[in-house]
């Protein structure tokens, strides 16, 4: 019941400022634009490893996402680790079994013959493999940074035979300076900050509009509150954009305003 009188109070088909990444509430800044098409050029030409760190909330994972979905199916074998505190062998377990191999075993050498295996039949027919690992800051020991490095020898005489994407928050790249061997494989470091004040006006209309919303329903000063009070970074935002909406519609207002902002603010800190 509450649902609907949310939705039915804004004239939303959907929620809004759910902190989720759905493909369909993306927005492009020019910073995340610039970043997409960086991953992608890196990616494409087969760069051998990238990273891409920023704050928390700031979009990282929506945005790795948004790239990794926009590959090309037929071309792409894609292992794609979000949970990454493991051991070495347990992250080797991990990259083959999300590339379809067998990965029952505790031996390290058939479980790497296995993996060089399919990377050099993707090589010979024409695919690509790719291993993402999203919260790599999370990564327990530098032994398990070290044999993703060693994964990076794995090369023909023109071309990696895998690409490697490290994504996680500032500590990540605290970690790999501790490794010089792999800071000098990272051919590609990219860092999210968060929005502007312009891209979170444009970015809190966008998710309205996507959402079904087709008339104006908050006044740029409670735009400008709310982006003092969240600095720009998406997740913030969503959480007070979202409390302020369910605020709104228990008071029966039809605007959201900067004193419905403070109002939320002073009820629900964030």
């Amino acid at each position: 019941m509450g649902q609907a009188m949310y939705l039915e109070h804004w004239g939303l088909s959907h929620f809004p400022f759910e902190n989720v990444a759905n493909p369909g509430f993306f927005f492009e800044s020019e910073a995340y634009g610039m970043a997409i098409q960086d991953m992608t050029d890196a990616i494409l030409r087969r760069k051998g490893a990238m990273m891409l760190t920023g704050e928390i909330g700031c979009g990282k994972t929506t945005l790795t996402q948004r790239v990794l979905l926009s590959l090309p199916e037929e071309r792409f074998d894609i292992a794609y680790i979000t949970y990454p505190c493991l051991t070495p062998v347990e992250m080797l377990r991990e990259i083959n079994r999300q590339l379809g191999l067998a990965a029952d075993g505790n031996d390290k050498n058939d479980l790497l013959h296995a993996l060089q295996s399919r990377l050099a039949e993707n090589a010979e027919t024409g695919r690509d493999t790719l291993v993402c690992i999203d919260e790599a800051q999370s990564i327990p020991s530098l032994e398990t940074f070290e044999e993703l490095r060693l994964l990076l020898n794995f090369q023909l005489a023109d071309r990696f035979l895998m690409t490697m994407i490290f994504v996680g928050q500032p500590e990540l790249q605290r970690k790999i300076e501790r490794l010089p061997q792999l800071r000098q494989r990272i051919a590609l470091h990219l860092h999210l900050g968060p929005l502007s004040p312009k891209d979170t006006a444009r970015y809190v209309l966008h998710r309205l509009h996507a959402a079904g919303c087709d008339h104006p329903i908050l006044t740029r000063q409670a735009v400008e509150s709310m982006y003092r009070h969240t600095r720009g970074v998406p997740r913030r935002i969503n959480h007070l954009a979202d409390r302020c909406l369910l605020l709104g519609m228990r008071k029966g207002a039809s605007l959201l305003d900067s004193r419905l902002v403070a109002e939320t603010l002073e009820r629900y800190p964030c």
